[in-house]
């Protein structure tokens, strides 16, 4: 398969593919049997649950998610005589983190030979986990179309103050029901539209991480997400209007995505700088009570738009290699670390221990990276080239009314680029945080940042 084939191929056709032998020498495959989007929706689950083998499912939801699709479910499979066992998590919102994957897991009906999700974003990840510990397969009916993780094979989750993606499994169907996809609060419908913004961002990061660490980069993956983003792009405006079509394309794109992540076994295809700044509010908001998270792709949206006004930055940049060595040899890991415990909480110590198995400060790994990048400046430079302007994505936001502002998240502008500098430290993963720090411009950049 290469990235000219996968772009023509309809996204029927990419469900029902199963595996493949792709360009890059690996062989890729979702595991996903079905992906069913379309009004009604849910009256397939008895014959899907039929077809797998389930005598009895197991449906975990949220109060909100209940009230948003729980009748329709539990009244379909009622109709065909199907008994499952149910937990609705009594707490609103759900937080993704020890506490609720564990009462998932207590709450099991071990009499349950499946896992049915009836939710979005935190519901799907702590579904996953559980199909997984409990070792049963996993069908999600999501409720809106506002993350790209249906599909994907991993949890976004809190643990320990930090936020991880956790292995958990992949979903064997997909259920949109574009009668209650269509119903979803528009600042939902608005986040998965900011999910997949951030896509420009991450497959640029995942070029220039080939170009200068050697990264494994699949073209065909990458060229799988830009169908997605060009999809939800395209329908954007008709989510205003609630228009099913283009509520059917939004989650068609942001399955898509989570394939992507599926295939590559990483989620870099989908995953960047963009996606730490979400994760640092989110940690924030869990160590102190003063701060305040949104949903992921609220949040995402917004980080996109600070990250190209970062790539605008790196664009302007004429790299010194003497400037940069005098930076890091003045480099605190002593201070930054206290830096990071002061501004995240408790999550920063797993990204100080982290730090120490990875070495990104380590000076003779810096120098060699610098060689690399003063030897690859022009090809950087080429691929940032290839990302859209700040007004362009601005604008695809504004259109829906998504919010556009960092302002709006409650963060001044000092905690905005603090947020930015330390989005290097969240994973091993070299992205534009990362390179500035390697050019000795991290500081200057953060005032890019409004």
């Amino acid at each position: 398969m290469t990235p000219e084939e996968i772009r023509r191929l309809p996204f029927a056709s990419l469900i029902d593919m199963g595996e493949f032998d792709c360009c890059c020498g690996k062989r890729h495959g979702s595991g996903i049997r079905h992906v069913v989007i379309q009004s009604g929706a849910v009256q397939k689950l008895p014959e899907l649950l039929a077809e797998l083998g389930s005598k009895k499912p197991f449906l975990l939801s949220g109060k909100a998610t209940f009230a948003a699709a729980g009748d329709r479910v539990t009244g379909a499979l009622e109709g065909a005589g199907v008994p499952y066992g149910q937990y609705v998590f009594p707490q609103s919102p759900v937080v993704p983190a020890e506490q609720a994957v564990g009462a998932a897991v207590m709450h099991f009906d071990d009499s349950c030979d499946a896992v049915i999700g009836i939710g979005s974003g935190v519901i799907n990840d702590i579904g996953k986990l559980l199909a997984k510990v409990s070792g049963r397969p996993y069908l999600i009916v999501g409720t809106a179309p506002s993350m790209d993780g249906y599909a994907s094979a991993t949890s976004s989750m809190e643990c320990d103050g930090l936020k991880v993606s956790l292995d958990s499994t992949f979903a064997w169907a997909i259920i949109g029901d574009l009668d209650i996809l269509c119903q979803a609060p528009l600042h939902m419908l608005q986040a998965g539209v900011g999910d997949m913004l951030a896509k420009y961002i991450s497959l640029v990061e995942w070029r220039i991480a080939r170009l200068l660490v050697g990264e494994y980069y699949c073209p065909t993956v990458s060229a799988l997400v830009e169908s997605g983003l060009e999809k939800v792009v395209g329908a954007a405006p008709g989510l205003v209007r609630r228009e099913p079509e283009a509520v059917k394309s939004v989650m068609e794109g942001l399955v898509i995505a989570g394939i992507a992540m599926k295939y590559a076994g990483l989620s870099r295809p989908a995953s960047g700088m963009e996606h730490y700044f979400s994760h640092i509010w989110d940690m924030r908001a869990l160590a102190f009570e003063e701060a305040r998270a949104d949903l992921h792709g609220i949040q995402c949206g917004i980080a996109t738009l600070l990250s190209l006004k970062v790539y605008q930055y790196i664009r302007s940049l004429e790299p010194d290699r003497e400037a940069a060595l005098k930076a890091v040899a003045g480099f605190s890991a002593e201070d930054w670390n206290q830096s990071l415990r002061d501004f995240i909480g408790p999550g920063a110590e797993a990204m100080i221990q982290g730090e120490k198995r990875e070495g990104k400060y380590d000076r003779e790994k810096h120098a060699l990276r610098l060689e690399k990048i003063l030897e690859k400046w022009g090809e950087i430079c080429a691929i940032i080239d290839t990302l859209p302007s700040y007004e362009q994505a601005a604008g695809i936001l504004s259109a829906i009314g998504a919010p556009v502002e960092a302002k709006d998240l409650g963060y001044t502008a000092q905690q905005l680029r603090t947020t930015f500098t330390m989005t290097k430290d969240i994973r091993d993963k070299y992205i534009a945080s990362r390179l500035l720090w390697d050019l000795g411009r991290l500081e200057d950049a953060a005032a890019v940042i409004p």
